[in-house]
């Protein structure tokens, strides 16, 4: 310990002095040594401690490589994300970056690729601690892109929404607001355009308590709405009466709600397919309720979705 002390130290002076690609270089050469000496704990150690200096001097690059390098280790010696210091120290580091760093995309790629890996309960989809991290970086990121680059803009949202809609209960409010907030910012369209996609989102995942709590939330926004569980019919927003209805047909025991379901998807079919949401019904109306509606779904959705987020 003493010697990985005086490492460090001898590191931060470099760092001091502005040697940052040496110091950065001699950092990741000692650590190496560690890990082929069988001592994981003390190149993690070392490379926490390291990419902390650096990103408080500001060497996002720099640091995201050591990062990077810890998530090797964690994978490479089998640490688990349900040690919880060792997924602590992730988030840690993680959150000191700024949501522009370029490296980000990547490094939420690596880091859900382990958590899905370790852990003695499979994580399907990867850790939602750090899916809720990644998206509140990318919403971030979102809100503070220039408005005229609407293709970052787009590419990023589609990012913070998959990593939102599969994070924790804190996630349900950042990613429903700004839902709401996109609903204000188009008073002309009708907010079920914006409401379905949380909705729907975690109809997938089968989260109806995410799905109640996406909506009372919204709802609160909505003039005329009720925080409530109960449904507020609008003349003028037949997207948003559906999805309140949807709502509540999922809130009941699924196997007794086929016919249900099936005259909600007659009545609103016309709109869903005006809003191209039509596929996102028939895939959950094959999902739950065993119904043969339009073209047969090919595989699941969400994880369509996240392989394209891993590749």
């Amino acid at each position: 310990m003493d010697k990985l002390s005086r490492t460090i130290d001898r590191f931060q002076a470099k760092i001091e002095s502005g040697s940052y690609y040496e110091a950065h270089q001699t950092l990741r050469t000692i650590a190496n040594r560690f890990i082929k000496g069988d001592q994981p704990i003390l190149a993690i150690q070392l490379l926490y401690q390291g990419a902390s200096i650096l990103t408080t001097h500001k060497e996002y690059a720099s640091a995201s490589d050591l990062i990077s390098y810890i998530v090797q280790v964690y994978s490479d010696f089998g640490f688990s994300v349900d040690e919880k210091s060792a997924k602590m120290k992730l988030i840690d580091l993680i959150s000191g970056l700024p949501p522009s760093e370029p490296s980000l995309v990547e490094l939420s790629t690596q880091c859900l690729k382990w958590s899905q890996s370790s852990g003695e309960v499979p994580h399907k989809f990867g850790d939602s601690q750090l899916h809720h991290v990644f998206g509140s970086m990318f919403l971030k990121r979102v809100e503070e892109e220039e408005e005229e680059v609407e293709e970052n803009r787009s590419k990023y949202f589609a990012l913070a929404e998959i990593h939102l809609v599969l994070g924790t209960v804190d996630s349900v409010p950042l990613y429903t607001n700004y839902l709401s907030q996109c609903s204000k910012a188009n008073p002309d369209v009708d907010p079920g355009v914006f409401l379905s996609r949380a909705i729907i989102n975690y109809l997938y995942l089968n989260n109806v308590k995410f799905a109640q709590d996406a909506h009372d939330l919204f709802m609160k926004n909505v003039e005329g709405g009720v925080p409530s569980n109960g449904i507020v019919y609008f003349d003028e927003y037949p997207l948003l009466n559906f999805v309140q209805l949807l709502l509540v047909l999922f809130k009941k025991e699924h196997a007794s709600n086929s016919s249900q379901f099936m005259g909600l998807y007659t009545h609103y079919k016309p709109l869903l397919t005006n809003y191209g949401i039509l596929s996102a019904l028939e895939y959950l109306g094959s999902t739950y309720f065993q119904l043969r509606l339009g073209q047969k779904p090919q595989g699941n959705m969400l994880s369509s979705l996240m392989g394209d987020l891993f590749k």
